[in-house]
């Protein structure tokens, strides 16, 4: 019910105001029906021992069998079969399930397998008290993991390995060589029966206690949640993985003219191909409210809102009966029209009402009710009207229902208008409005962009506006786009022409490489320049060339690997000034700090070692040689931040 100081309008049946059920002496109202305390809605239950479903083979795509793990390319299956070899691997969408390691260079066997897990190129095997990692895909070995009855692995980023263990719902954290890295303590009901790790580091969890499964969303420093399958299916995407049970396995695979369905025994053996399993509902259920009291005697009740999804196959029948006290005989109930989800109340005066619903479906499919509104007391634009146009009782009632009509169309359009202002909220619009919303505000996106992304740029766009051609603007959207903030080297601040800079023992000022007076090196001039020492220029003035060389020039710099060098061209392109040439660079392939190497650990940036002629083993004179320091001293290493940036323009090879 609505909580505002006026009167009652309205009453609500959803997951978040309850949904008034019966519990009369006679026994439930409700019959197979579930889903009272999901948000998404009551449906028909599951058959079988979890009514509440979801069922085991809804989830099979996204928490396999333990035995099976997809792996980092498409297709690309680990299966742990009953005797030896254990693993089997299958590469392609088509052969047979060859062994993880060949013959002549296979591990240990494994002992008392559970499950497997992947990710990426590394692979994970649970044993009955360790976890084996690997990396390259079973090439060599990363470490050994203790535990105490493990049962499910999930790795994640940054080289992090999850194990659950039996009896517990607590994550144990570890890096692949088998060093601890702390505990994460779920707090979920239930034992765990599947686990996975996604985007963001966040952690998925399937559970089962005894009655239901349950999905869970969270990681570390979030709290973790129920979740729906719906959730699960946009946050993860599926495996080609159909169907599982103790013969075997189907899996989803591209042939050469469509898709087809290829079925392996738990051996790795191909067999026939079976159809998929389909998740079976009760073909019928109903639901009976208690009596709503609308707190007014003699109430008119005005309409009835069903908000539902109906499949093909499926149908949700309305029915309701309103009385002063609560009683009323079978045939007093109005049953809306087949299929209608919003119709009037054609019921005497009341201060009652019962509603029934009946959801029907052919075994395979639910209808799924969100949401039920009941209007009350009737108030229409017939209240407006002279009071002669109200004096006949029937024309009274039909003139109430007629005008209720553009009543509804009317309301329809005011909450539109009402909602309008929450459609120019980035963070509140589904993801499928963001490119209408860019549009109002003079933005474009790329093809490749998450809504993540999206939906900061058009966070941010009201300051980029502001400051849009300043370095900070341009700056800011490649850090959104690209998660990383880019070096943006002005080349009009580089000029050297006729500057004095420092020599190169810092003993004080000293003269460079640049010219302060003499012959031309940067144009041709009569009587100023060597013939065939200065290149010949038609245009502009010589003595402006110091100040035009570089003018309105800029170069965007960013570590290699960081970002689409084509991307980022085209993002300079939107953002930079109309009368500004803006140049990218990204990092080539050379030396990258904090990735495998550790300045002033095991890495030295020094000049090169001073030759030795002779000895064992001579030198060879090359360009590795220096026989003595050269006219402008002895060489130096490189300093990181002063001379030189690291991953931007400096490569050590």
């Amino acid at each position: 019910m609505t909580c505002a100081s006026q009167p009652p309008t309205f009453r609500l049946l959803d997951a978040r105001t309850g949904w008034e059920q019966y519990t009369g002496a006679d026994g439930p109202g409700t019959e197979n029906v579930v889903g009272f305390d999901d948000e998404t809605g009551i449906r028909l239950a599951h058959q079988g021992s979890a009514p509440q479903g979801p069922a085991r083979g809804e989830l099979l795509p996204w928490f396999p069998d333990r035995r099976l793990t997809p792996g980092c390319r498409p297709c690309a299956w680990y299966l742990l079969a009953p005797g030896p070899p254990r693993l089997l691997r299958r590469d392609v969408c088509a052969g047979d399930w060859p062994p993880l390691w060949p013959a002549d260079c296979a591990p240990d066997p494994l002992r008392e397998p559970v499950s497997v897990a992947a990710r990426g190129h590394r692979v994970a095997v649970v044993e009955s008290d360790r976890v084996l990692v690997w990396r390259r895909e079973g090439a060599q070995l990363a470490g050994v993991i203790r535990a105490e009855r493990p049962r499910w692995a999930a790795l994640g980023p940054g080289d992090e390995v999850l194990v659950a263990c039996a009896g517990s719902t607590v994550l144990r954290r570890f890096g692949s060589a088998g060093r601890p890295r702390g505990v994460l303590r779920t707090g979920v009901p239930g034992e765990i029966v599947g686990l996975r790790t996604g985007p963001g580091r966040t952690i998925w969890l399937l559970t089962d206690d005894g009655a239901r499964l349950r999905i869970h969303q969270g990681g570390p420093g979030r709290p973790f949640r129920t979740a729906s399958p719906a959730e699960l299916a946009a946050a993860l995407p599926p495996s080609t993985l159909l169907s599982a049970d103790e013969n075997g396995f189907c899996l989803r695979e591209d042939g050469p003219d469509s898709t087809v369905t290829a079925c392996f025994t738990w051996q790795g053996r191909a067999r026939d191909a079976v159809p998929p399993a389909t998740v079976a509902y009760a073909p019928t259920g109903s639901y009976l409210t208690g009596l709503i009291d609308s707190g007014l005697s003699r109430c008119r009740w005005h309409r009835v809102r069903v908000d539902a999804d109906i499949p093909p196959g499926t149908a949700v029948a309305v029915a309701i009966v309103v009385s002063e006290d609560g009683r009323y005989e079978d045939s007093d109930w109005q049953t809306a029209a087949h299929g209608s989800t919003d119709f009037l109340v054609d019921q005497p005066p009341g201060r009652f009402l019962r509603l029934r619903l009946r959801l029907s479906g052919d075994g395979g499919t639910t209808p799924v009710v969100r949401r039920v509104r009941l209007d009350f007391p009737r108030t229409t634009s017939a209240d407006l009207l002279p009071p002669a146009f109200r004096q006949d009782p029937a024309a009274d009632d039909f003139t109430e229902r007629f005008l209720s009509l553009f009543d509804a169309s009317l309301a329809e359009l005011d909450r539109m208008i009402e909602r309008y202002p929450a459609l120019l909220d980035p963070a509140g619009v589904p993801d499928r409005v963001l490119p209408w919303l860019a549009g109002l505000l003079g933005l474009s996106f790329e093809a490749g962009w998450d809504a993540d992304t999206r939906r900061a740029l058009l966070a941010a766009a009201p300051a980029l506006y502001r400051r849009r051609g300043t370095p900070w603007a341009l700056r800011e959207a490649v850090r959104i786009v690209f998660g990383v903030a880019p070096v943006i080297d002005e080349l009009a601040a580089d000029r050297r022409w006729a500057r004095i800079g420092e020599s190169a023992g810092g003993a004080g000022p000293g003269l460079g490489a640049v010219r302060l007076s003499g012959r031309s090196t940067s144009r041709f001039r009569i009587g100023g320049s060597a013939l065939g020492a200065a290149p010949l220029r038609a245009f502009g003035d010589p003595d402006a060339d110091p100040l035009t060389a570089h003018a309105h020039r800029f170069r965007v710099l960013l570590p290699a690997g960081s970002a689409d060098e084509d991307a980022l061209r085209r993002l300079v392109e939107r953002q930079a000034p109309a009368h500004t040439v803006g140049s990218v660079r990204t990092g080539g392939a050379g030396f990258v700090v904090g990735s495998r190497s550790a300045v002033g650990v095991d890495t030295a940036f020094v000049p090169l070692p001073p030759p030795v002629l002779g000895g064992e083993r001579p030198l060879r004179l090359n360009r590795d040689g220096v026989l003595r320091p050269g006219p402008q001293g002895a060489r130096h290493g490189v300093s990181v931040g002063v001379a030189s940036a690291v991953g931007v323009h400096t490569e050590l090879s």
